[in-house]
């Protein structure tokens, strides 16, 4: 199968370091379960929306980025289990290089030059043809698409529903739950469907 998955929040923690940021230069201190919605500048009195944006372009704070935990074991296992992965992103193009050379730092059982050759930069993640995307922004996992969502779950998108074609996970030994039964869901379907052109 191939899959997309996003990186901030779903691979990395970067809400959570942009957070401890904000917080060492005078903003309030927020912790996750203070975001309310995707966007961190949304969720700070807007004075503070300069202070964000210099977060995100800090090399101090994606310095201080860290593998969300269970992230790198089931991510191999995706590989091991002969997925093809891809890493989808959007982000600022400054930002693309640091987050690259980070995940091929941590993930380093990925062959060299894969997560070069398997990133993805794009703001509109609709247009990817994938089988799976695993991502924390319901706005990326709804609408006209091709691919199966599994929402990463964050206090931002705890009012999400689950809707036809989304699953929703947790942890990463939920996605990887979830991506096993979404692979099950698929075959019976295909088997389902040869059945009945053979009748």
């Amino acid at each position: 199968m191939i899959i997309g998955i996003d990186l901030d929040n779903v691979v990395v923690n970067t809400t959570e370091t942009v957070l401890n940021y904000l917080a060492e230069r005078g903003a309030p201190r927020l912790t996750l379960n203070d975001m309310k919605v995707y966007w961190i500048e949304k969720n700070f009195p807007p004075e503070y929306s300069l202070l964000v944006a210099e977060a995100f372009e800090s090399r101090r704070m994606w310095k201080n980025i860290q593998l969300i935990e269970g992230a790198k074991r089931y991510i191999k296992k995706l590989y091991d289990d002969g997925d093809e992965i891809y890493f989808v992103t959007s982000s600022l193009p400054e930002n693309l290089d640091k987050k690259i050379k980070h995940l091929t730092r941590n993930l380093d059982f990925l062959p060299e030059d894969y997560i070069v050759n398997h990133t993805i930069n794009i703001r509109k993640k609709q247009l990817l043809k994938l089988d799976i995307l695993v991502d924390d922004c319901y706005d990326n996992l709804s609408g006209d698409k091709e691919y199966t969502s599994i929402l990463f779950r964050y206090p931002w998108n705890r009012d999400v529903t689950r809707e036809e074609d989304m699953w929703s996970a947790s942890t990463w030994g939920e996605v990887y739950d979830c991506i096993k039964a979404i692979k099950k869901e698929r075959a019976r379907n295909e088997r389902r469907l040869q059945y009945d052109q053979t009748k």
